[in-house]
């Protein structure tokens, strides 16, 4: 593929690190889904096979009963975002030169790559939860439910009216922060584990200064709370508002943190 119109657009830099970022990790990439369906999947329908006589029937019941209600979702997201923070902090911290160091790009176009990545991981999890809830629900059509969970968490934020349109960008940015949080942790330092070390504590210590300061105002706050009641529309956009700040900190973080790294 002749690639060098590409490297002169913005668009053919983005696709190019997105596209080589994408096949580069496909192969751990699949170890790893391998890896989360033997765990969650494997193991546990193996034991309920052996525990409830040998029955494959009663076995899958037994495993689309532990998953029933988006658990399985849930649990390849958590994992998917789990290898995602992973990837990156293997991106700019790895020896070995790969796309992110030798592509000629810029800072933005990298982060812009990584997003789209990390969004096609978390969509081919949820695909992989949804493929596997579908063979539960064959095999046990009364509670292989999950899949249907899945799709509807995709679908929830446009059927359900603005107060749950909002209560849904509320929660996501909450969760976002942690995540921003992490990566950026992630590329400061070499070892991810240091890297979910750090932001565990700074996630402790804020959370514990939060509550130390609440309970030392704990009476103005309640004092000022019953003179201005708020509803739980001012609630959420009072949610929306602190947290899109506070992610929006953390991803200028990280641009300025990929700006000032050298990458080898």
């Amino acid at each position: 593929m002749n690639t060098s119109k590409l490297h002169s657009s913005f668009i053919g830099r983005i696709y190019l690190l997105t596209a080589e970022g994408f096949f580069s990790s496909l192969r751990p990439l699949l170890i790893f889904h391998t890896i989360m369906a033997v765990v969650l999947v494997g193991f546990p329908f193996f034991s309920a096979f052996l525990t409830n006589g040998f029955s494959l029937q009663q076995a899958f019941i037994t495993v689309a009963d532990t998953y029933h209600s988006m658990g399985l979702s849930g649990l390849y997201i958590i994992g998917t975002m789990l290898y995602i923070l992973i990837w990156i902090n293997r991106c700019v911290h790895t020896p070995a030169p790969n796309v992110y160091t030798q592509l000629p790009a810029s800072v933005g176009e990298k982060l812009i790559s990584m997003l789209l990545l990390s969004i096609i991981y978390l969509l081919i999890s949820l695909l992989s939860a949804v493929i596997i809830s579908s063979i539960l629900l064959l095999a046990a059509p009364d509670r292989g439910g999950d899949s249907y969970w899945a799709i509807a968490f995709l679908l929830y934020p446009f059927g359900f009216g603005k107060y749950y349109t909002l209560a849904t960008v509320a929660s996501t940015l909450f969760s976002l922060h942690g995540v921003l949080l992490t990566a950026l942790c992630m590329l400061h330092f070499r070892k991810s584990i240091f890297g979910f070390l750090a932001a565990a504590l700074i996630e402790f210590f804020v959370v514990l200064t939060l509550i130390s300061t609440a309970a030392h105002y704990s009476e103005e706050l309640y004092t000022y709370a019953e003179s201005h009641p708020i509803d739980r529309i001012d609630t959420i956009w009072l949610t929306i508002a602190i947290f899109g700040v506070i992610d929006l900190a953390l991803a200028t973080g990280m641009y300025y943190r990929l700006k000032t790294l050298q990458l080898k």
